[in-house]
């Protein structure tokens, strides 16, 4: 490789700044055969030049305990969703696994026979119909969050799953997300504008679609929920987007304009216009895959997901004794300037933002074993970022080989706005299971990339994180953005003696815990009993106490509550069976807070009972709490433990509702209208407790538009009945005979449907009788 020497000759005054850079564009050119990818800096001063630096603090792979509490930020949440993953343990197992979760495009995104061409220069068309695709991206429980269906349905998907994550987020770090209500806790997201609403013409002009395609409103959606005070912003660097915002966020947190952070991005493609301009631009793998650092490099796929982290200061968090995934010990941002192209990458602009990253937070790269690379799997971007990063690496080090080189782009694609969040989140799992997941789809080495004697190495098997003893593990994190701006994080593993040291609480028959859990409907309920009853199986050394901990004073008390007392991990696993299974078992306490609001309102009003529930609280009379818990009554959990308290731990967080809510159009685009069941009932959406069919209405329909009533589209009387006789008809499929006749009788009328400005959903449930009749309820 034709940098090293010249660095080095132009560190020892050899040769001139011109003469090396016009040597550095000779060798490229050479190899490259004048690829405008390559970025010829024009008019680089002396200055600029990167300066060879002594890490006095890092020779021995350790800082000052005192710089780092200083500058340093804790990871204490982390939630997110990638192709073929619906949280991030699955997701690293797809990447333990070496796991390729590129897909071919779903019929339910947009048609491939309609839009894919093998030929580039097919107009309209694309040459690439593979993509990650993020499963569920349909689906959102509005109500959890206060939101109408109407909104719902106008809402970007993007919006959607960065709100529900940014609440698992919070969860996971074993905190309650209304107890953030006024804290100066920042978002920041990488994000922008989706397709979605290409696809909603005149039905999505409204309020609801304009708040529900502004990226604005998409970071602030969070803060708005829990009334956050801290910076809200949404960030489009395009491709670096969701690291820049990370590095927002740690800023954010050092200025101390924020004490909490939420950092992410987020990114779905919804429809083939992204992937018809980026064929254009010969952006896209024709393979189907991204062959990163690999000779046959001939792009990237694209990607969807959505990843969050919750960031705190690294001392706050230790004295909180937070549940830390990882330290962030340095981290950077800058521009590429003027290059030959505003979208070419520059070497010279990455090395600097690595030294400069290096330097500040006296990190020497030595300790880095590890890169996260950008890895976009393109001929010519990968030599570049490869070639910055031993430049930057042998400015320290002499060492050979030791640092593994990856991308998770080679795994689920590129996610652009969220590339950043899938490579930090990968870091911090690997850091969990102390391993080095494999780079996949590579076999022969960029022949633009030389790695001999170079510090890395390209990992292509799972194999263990093995470090020297006493030096932490530490990767590093790339973002390269095509609008030329760039970003660089350093994490580090978390090893602290206080948690080594802390004594567990005992459990048994005569200290039990008090399990309690709740959510807002009775089938969600059960859902998360499900949820942790797996997670309780799959444990077996979980702390008990820990577990009861986290559950208590980390998860908001909903309407509907869960509690029971138990002394051993298989006192949880039956009662969480039983309640799962309807089962009636004593000691196993459950209800609607509706339902006991006279008896909690007495220990919230008077004070000799507030003095007895205290009382209780100190002498661990559980049972008693638990009744008035299920109940209603706010409990201060913090009065059972006194000075010991137990650990917040990681614990499966809120099991949303599945529902699906889309766009009319969109339905019609994926599914055509003849695949309705009937004009008056689109669809099946039963579920264990009611046989229900759904419709969506925008008014553009017939028996709609021709029946306006004073101004109004009102559904006429007779629509509903024919939706009885279709739903009846649908559902009793293959029973009975066909000439049986139906009659319908009782009817009432409440209300009329209207359709107004935004579709409508409307939906018929049926409910059998004893008696054989069936009973039925239109709604909206």
């Amino acid at each position: 490789m034709f940098s090293n020497e010249i660095l080095r000759a132009l560190q020892a005054g050899e040769i001139t700044l011109e003469e090396a850079r016009n040597e550095i564009r000779g060798k490229i050119e050479a190899e490259a055969g004048q690829s405008s990818f390559i970025a010829h800096e024009t008019d680089v001063s002396a200055k600029e030049t990167p300066s060879r630096f002594s890490l006095k603090e890092e020779e021995s792979g350790k800082s000052s305990d005192d710089k780092l509490l200083q500058t340093s930020i804790a990871i204490i949440g982390v939630s997110g969703q990638f192709p073929k993953a619906s949280n991030v343990e699955e997701f690293w197992n797809n990447l333990a696994q070496g796991m390729d979760c590129i897909t071919e495009i779903p019929p339910d995104r947009w048609s491939v026979e309609e839009y894919y061409d093998p030929d580039p220069k097919a107009p309209g068309k694309t040459y690439c119909k593979w993509m990650g695709v993020l499963e569920d991206v349909d689906k959102f429980d509005p109500l959890f969050f206060n939101i109408s269906p109407a909104e719902a349905e106008l809402m970007d998907p993007q919006h959607r799953l960065f709100l529900e994550n940014a609440w698992r987020c919070i969860e996971d770090a074993g905190i309650s997300p209304s107890s953030l209500s006024g804290s100066r806790c920042g978002v920041f997201v990488g994000c922008g504008a989706s397709d979605y609403e290409q696809s909603a013409n005149v039905q999505g002009l409204n309020a609801y679609g304009m708040l529900g395609s502004s990226p604005s409103i998409l970071s602030a959606r969070i803060s708005y929920l829990l009334n956050l005070k801290g910076p809200c912003l949404a960030i489009d660097t395009a491709c670096s987007s969701s690291l820049v915002a990370i590095a927002k966020a740690c800023d954010s947190l050092i200025m101390q304009t924020s004490d909490l952070a939420l950092a992410g991005g987020v990114l779905t493609m919804l429809s083939p216009s992204g992937f018809i301009q980026a064929s254009k631009a010969g952006m896209l793998s024709k393979d189907g895959k991204c062959f990163t650092f690999d000779a046959r490099a001939n792009g990237f796929v694209p990607g969807e997901g959505v990843g969050v982290i919750l960031l705190k200061r690294l001392s706050d968090a230790i004295r909180d004794e937070d549940h830390i995934y990882g330290v962030i010990r340095g981290w950077g941002v800058n521009q590429d300037g003027k290059t030959n192209g505003i979208t070419a990458p520059s070497v010279q602009s990455q090395i600097m933002l690595e030294k400069d990253v290096y330097e500040r937070f006296q990190i020497n790269p030595e300790t880095i074993t590890l890169v996260e690379a950008h890895g976009t799997g393109t001929k010519l971007g990968d030599p570049i970022e490869v070639e910055a990063l031993i430049q930057s690496f042998q400015s320290f080090t002499n060492k050979k080989n030791y640092c593994a080189l990856g991308s998770v782009k080679s795994n689920i694609g590129h996610l652009i706005k969220a590339a950043g969040i899938a490579g930090v989140i990968k870091v911090l799992m690997a850091m969990k299971y102390r391993m080095l997941p494999p780079t996949i789809n590579f076999e022969k080495l960029n022949e633009h990339i030389s790695l001999e004697n170079s510090p890395f190495y390209i990992n292509t098997r799972l194999q263990p994180w093995e470090v020297p003893e006493g030096m932490p593990r530490r990767a590093s994190v790339s973002s390269f953005g095509f609008s030329g701006t760039n970003a660089h994080i350093v994490i580090e593993e978390f090893v602290h003696e206080s948690n080594r040291n802390k004594t567990p609480i005992p459990v048994n028959e005569h200290n039990p815990i008090l399990f309690v859990l709740s959510a807002k409907t009775r089938e969600q309920l059960k859902a998360y009993a499900q949820k942790m009853k797996t997670f309780v199986e799959s444990h077996e050394e979980i702390d008990l106490a820990d577990l009861a901990y986290t559950l208590q004073v980390g998860r908001d008390a909903m309407e509907h509550r869960l509690a029971f007392l138990a002394y051993s991990r298989e006192s949880i696993l039956q009662a969480l069976e039983a309640f799962v299974q309807d089962v009636q078992s004593p000691g196993i306490y459950t209800a609607h807070v509706k339902e006991g609001k006279e008896t909690v309102a007495i220990f919230e009003t008077d004070d000799d009972a507030k003095i007895l529930l205290q009382t209780w609280l100190q002498k661990k009379k559980l049972k008693k709490v638990a009744e008035l818990w299920v109940k209603g009554l706010s409990v201060d959990w913090h009065q059972i433990y006194g000075k010991s308290k137990p650990r917040r731990i990681s614990l499966p967080t809120y099991p949303f509702a599945k529902e699906r809510y889309w766009l009319p159009k969109m339905e019609s685009t994926a599914s055509k209208r003849e695949d309705l069941l009937h004009p008056l009932l689109h669809r099946n959406t039963s579920h264990f407790w009611e046989q229900r069919y759904s419709s969506t209405f925008t008014g553009q329909e017939f028996f709609l538009s021709g029946h306006v009533v004073n101004g109004e589209r009102i559904l006429p009387g007779v629509a509903y009945l024919e939706m009885a006789r279709a739903a009846v008809e649908q559902a009793t499929k293959g029973f009975g005979s066909s000439q049986t006749g139906l009659l319908l009788k009782n009817v009432v009328w409440i209300r009329p449907i209207v359709v107004g400005e935004d579709p409508i959903q409307v939906h018929i449930g049926l409910t059998p009788r004893e008696n054989g009749e069936i009973e039925y309820q239109v709604y909206s």
